[in-house]
Order: C-alpha cells, then structure tokens, then sequence
C-alpha cells in the first residue's frame, strides 16, 4: 500500500478547499472549521458508514473495495488527520514537472501543442512595456481572469470531486443518516425528532417528541426532508467507495 507523504507546499487541488489543520493536537471528535468545510473530509466520512469497505478492511483488503483499500488502507483505525497527511496526493493534481525557465537546448522545448505549456520566443531588444503588452495578448489571453487552482471538472487526480456540493447538505445528510441507524432504548428515532437532533432548519423550532395539532403539520414536513437527507447520505456513501466524489461516474 502506497503511502505518500504530501507537503502543502507542492500538492495542487482541484479546489480552494482542502483540510488545514494548524497547530497542536487534532481533536477527532471536534474538528475545526478548515477541515469540516472541506469535501475531501467528507469523503472520509462516508466511506467510514459504507458497509463493502468495512467488510473489506475486516477481511484485510479482500471484498469489493479490494482495489480502493490498496489506495486509501483501514480508515477505521487512524484519525482523518493522521490519514490525510498519508493519502493527500490521491487527491492532489498530477504534476507535468513544467516550470518557467529559459529553454537553452532543443531537448528543453515543450512538445508543440500541448495545452498546458507554451514555448515563446522573446525578442530582447524591445521596451519593457512592449513585452509586457504582448505577454498580455499572448499568453495572460488564455488564462481564466481570478482563476484560482485547478477546475473540478478538468481535475487529473486519482481522486476526483465531481460536480458541485454543499458542505452543509454534507453534514446534514451524515447527520441524519448517523441519527437514524442509532437505536435509542432499542428503537430507531422517529425521523422528525431525527431532524431536530441534526439540527435541520426545518426543525430549529421544534421539540423531540412533541406531537400537537400545531406541530403535526411541521413533523410531516420534518419526516420528509429528513428523509431526503437519509437518501441524499445513501449517494454520497456509494460514491465515497469509488473514483470520484461527492456523486460517482
């Protein structure tokens, strides 16, 4: 099992928001907001509740998550922190090795053509200002103004997220599913107290168990969007077990 060891300094993401820890111990059970704003934690998350890949790290790597424990090993028995710092590059850009630099050798050019690197001729006897000009026209054209990082969509990680995602829609769907498979006096919590414990919008209001003619019609509403949460959680688990996520391809 490949375990590589990232430096922040030379791993590019897809996105601004990767997992930075700082200082001092890594609290598990409280994390800080730089890492619970981030998909990438997320991802660790759910892969935690799915079922295949628990199954597959009790039967040391062999099951139907065969090939993603070789990559990502038994996330049940470390800390996300302790992870990630092992399993980043997964995750990270790969690199082509190109950096800014005076070709003096034809082995030197870049390949004509190819989209991520250009060969420019500079004549040396022009003005600053006229270079600057058509630096500008030349190459500054073909950048994205603001652009920063790399598109999700044009993403060359091993590990790729995919379309868009809410952090909140994340930790909401975790939430109610968590809730929902926890048996309370041996019993699964009715899915509108379940959405009050999440802590849902629809449920800042309500109380557990409460049930009046008042608040009937609102645990109605409750019950539904806490469900859409529960099947919402059941996509991103089978996702968080393949190549791309928080929806697989």
């Amino acid at each position: 099992m490949q375990n590589p060891t990232p430096s922040r300094k030379v791993l590019g993401f897809s996105t601004q928001s990767y997992p930075t820890f700082g200082r001092g111990v890594f609290n598990e059970a409280s994390p800080p907001k730089t890492v619970l704003g981030s998909p990438y934690y997320w991802w660790f998350m759910f892969l935690r509740l799915n079922e295949d890949y628990k199954k597959t790290v009790d039967a040391n790597g062999v099951g139907k998550c065969a090939a993603l424990y070789k990559d990502f090993g038994d996330i049940y028995s470390v800390d996300f922190k302790t992870w990630w710092n092992t399993h980043a590059t997964y995750f990270a850009e790969k690199r082509n090795g190109y950096s800014m630099a005076i070709a003096n050798k034809l082995e030197e050019l870049a390949p004509f053509g190819n989209s991520e690197v250009i060969n420019l001729v500079v004549p040396l006897n022009w003005s600053q200002r006229s270079l600057k000009k058509k630096f500008t026209q030349l190459i500054l054209s073909k950048l994205e103004k603001g652009k920063r990082g790399v598109s999700v969509e044009a993403s060359n990680a091993t590990y790729r997220l995919s379309g868009k995602w809410h952090i909140e829609a994340m930790k909401s769907a975790y939430n109610v599913y968590t809730l929902r498979n926890t048996l309370v006096e041996g019993k699964k919590l009715p899915l509108a107290d379940i959405a009050i414990k999440a802590e849902l919008q629809i449920a800042k209001n309500m109380q557990l168990g409460k049930k009046t003619k008042l608040t009937s019609d609102m645990r109605r509403v409750a019950t539904i969007i806490a469900n859409r949460h529960y099947k919402r959680a059941e996509l991103f688990i089978k996702a968080a077990a393949s190549s791309s996520f928080p929806y697989s391809k």
